[in-house]
């Protein structure tokens, strides 16, 4: 998962248990834990300064990519939030509009390019993820129906309401990074 050839916890979590030679009854560590272990990894991997500079860039983009669709009530979710970016981590978030497309118009209107759009269905419901590059960073944005605004949704790696982050938050968050 570290570099990219999984994205999925459980289908990292098969592959393991197929090139170990393991029993797949065997226990296996919880998604939390190869989280920490990716998040080590990484810091391990890129170093200490390159950890530190990809974050601030991948939280800078989050304003900018929350400024333009502030209208949509714009969440930061995930590795960009927590700091536990891996190499391949995105910068996700979730938002909330009826129509995609206002999103996705938006978006253009600030500049952001070649967003693609992406309808995924799972056990959730169907949403539709927005993609794209930003200064060689994977974005996506999860759209939610304005119904499902007031719903926080659950975490798939701790099962606990999902840590979310909005506009001012994120600014907050970037000064006092600056600050230490």
């Amino acid at each position: 998962m570290a570099t990219g050839l999984d994205a999925e916890y459980l289908h990292a979590k098969e592959r393991a248990v197929m090139m170990l030679g393991i029993s797949s009854s065997a226990r296996m560590p919880s998604n939390r834990v190869i989280k920490e272990f990716i998040g080590l990894f990484t810091k391990t991997e890129l170093g200490e300064e390159e950890h530190r500079t990809r974050l601030r860039e991948m939280r800078e983009i989050a304003v900018e990519v929350m400024e333009a669709t502030q209208h949509f009530d714009p969440y930061l979710i995930g590795s960009t939030l927590s700091g536990k970016i891996r190499l391949t981590s995105d910068i996700d978030f979730h938002a909330y509009a009826d129509h995609f497309e206002e999103i996705k118009d938006a978006l253009e209107d600030w500049g952001f390019e070649d967003v693609e759009e992406e309808l995924v269905e799972n056990v959730k419901g169907s949403f539709v993820h927005l993609k794209w590059l930003e200064r060689n960073y994977p974005v996506e944005i999860t759209v939610y129906p304005w119904s499902s605004r007031d719903a926080v949704p659950y975490s798939s790696v701790t099962r606990k309401p999902m840590k979310r982050m909005d506009l001012p938050g994120v600014r907050e968050l970037i000064r006092n990074c600056r600050k230490s």
